[in-house]
């Protein structure tokens, strides 16, 4: 799943969690579902700073090594 797809998804579950009338047992789903969708889209930006600066520090010289800063 792609990160855009997986935010797309996880606002959804957001947006479902937000009712007033949500069943606890749906809402446990639901929480579960999004911490497992918020853990896999940090895993793959992690993985992408670091291909980043992977890619930066290949050209050093050329280019400018700045940390790519997720915070």
């Amino acid at each position: 799943m792609k990160i855009n797809e997986a935010l797309t998804k996880l606002e959804g579950i957001t947006k479902q969690l937000e009712k007033d009338d949500l069943p606890l047992e749906e809402a446990l789903r639901l929480f579960e579902q999004g911490i497992a969708l918020a853990t896999k889209i940090k895993t793959n930006l992690d993985q992408a700073k670091l291909h980043i600066n992977k890619v930066i520090e290949s050209t050093e010289g050329i280019f400018v090594l700045e940390k790519f800063d997720l915070s």
